[in-house]
């Protein structure tokens, strides 16, 4: 009988994590759905140029080289990736709420910087904390595609919301949805129970002497550059063909239930096919979509592409993490989801978005878009020619 009873308590705990992570991804993701698309909007909004705010835009991600680094780092050696996370949630809440205050160049830009040092830790520690939950990592996407459905509920609803309300209170909509992530996130189960120190002094280190992560990280600069130079200018393309902001939510609500049957059904294929194989796809998959976005001059039809991102960056996003938890020991996670990070969303954000609004303000959208399919297609012949671990 007790041990009956304990077997069932053990499921009541499994459940109940579960449902914690699930409810987290959710938010987490749904305050990233108002951030991500519409603060180009608000800046602009703000009378910034393309150039100005390709600045701006790249200084989160400047700063999260490091920081997100630092956070994997100091979470894996002492062990609290869950606490981390609730004070990186914390700060993120609070600067998305100052943003409202602040209007000039400058402070946008110093409150942009302390939004990455805070919010550069969520995504790393929530997806190490997701991978310590589940019971085999290939089923990672089973929780990752709830944060695509609620980026896609409040893109769509930031959308219509932005239509009746100027997009000056961004940042209070953004903040308050970040504070409502904390509610869960303090909630979340603490791996600390059962996940040892990582031994070495600097764990980042010991990732990077790992076999294969140095060509790993080569290939998701190859294809996230031109993944942020996407996420950095959609809005602005749209706008430029004749959208309503509603229709910018709309292409990126499109694009984020697009990802859920992938997360959802990613796990099948990830038994039978090599994680490198479903890159090198996605990949291929990502260089078509910036061609026929580069021709195609109709934004309604470019908001019916976005279901292409279901192929291209879930796929892809899935198959790296699993490649890469696969390569490193769980001691070494949050240091390598970090570092994961840092390269897939940071030096490439730089570079996409910087980049990104030179070419546009010199060439036109289209230069961009035709780059964006050179350096996707060498990211997928990088993935069959650089990347061995098939298993």
């Amino acid at each position: 009988m007790g041990d009956r009873y304990s077997c069932l308590q053990l499921v009541d705990e499994n459940m109940r994590a579960t449902t914690r992570m699930i409810g987290h991804y959710l938010f987490i993701y749904g305050a990233i759905g108002i951030y991500l698309p519409f603060l180009p909007l608000f800046l602009a909004a703000n009378g910034l140029d393309s150039l100005q705010i390709g600045f701006l835009m790249a200084i989160g991600p400047s700063t999260s080289i490091f920081t997100q680094i630092a956070w994997g780092n100091f979470a894996d050696k002492h062990n609290r990736r869950k606490e981390y996370l609730v004070i990186a949630v914390t700060g993120t809440a609070l600067v998305c709420i100052t943003l409202t205050f602040f209007k000039s160049l400058s402070w946008l830009a110093l409150l942009l910087f302390f939004y990455a040092l805070f919010n550069s830790a969520t995504s790393p520690l929530t997806d190490s904390l997701a991978l310590d939950t589940v019971a085999d990592t290939r089923h990672f996407g089973l929780f990752r595609r709830w944060g695509s459905l609620g980026f896609a509920v409040t893109a769509v609803t930031g959308g219509l919301l932005f239509s009746y309300l100027p997009v000056s209170l961004f940042g209070a909509v953004a903040g308050s949805l970040y504070a409502m992530t904390l509610l869960w996130t303090v909630s979340l189960p603490n791996p600390r129970k059962w996940n040892r120190p990582a031994r070495a002094a600097f764990p980042l280190i010991e990732v990077l002497k790992v076999p294969g992560v140095k060509q790993l990280l080569f290939v998701l600069l190859l294809v996230m550059v031109p993944y942020a130079a996407y996420s950095s200018f959609l809005g602005w393309h749209l706008q430029s063909l004749g959208a309503s902001r509603l229709w910018v939510g709309i292409a990126w609500t499109v694009a984020a239930i697009s990802e859920v049957p992938i997360f959802g059904m990613g796990s099948r294929w990830l038994i039978r096919t090599p994680a490198r194989s479903l890159m090198a796809g996605a990949a291929l998959i990502f260089s078509v979509r910036w061609l026929a976005y580069a021709y195609i001059q109709s934004y309604p039809i470019i908001v019916f592409l976005q279901l292409a991102q279901s192929l291209s960056f879930a796929l892809f996003y899935l198959a790296a993490v699993e490649y890469l938890t696969k390569l490193v020991s769980d001691e070494l996670r949050s240091s390598a989801q970090s570092l994961m990070q840092c390269i897939g969303f940071g030096v490439s954000a730089i570079v996409g978005s910087t980049i990104g609004g030179w070419l546009v303000k010199t060439g036109g959208i289209f230069n961009l878009y035709i780059v964006m399919a050179v350096l996707s297609g060498l990211g997928a012949l990088g993935s069959f020619t650089w990347l061995r671990y098939k298993s």
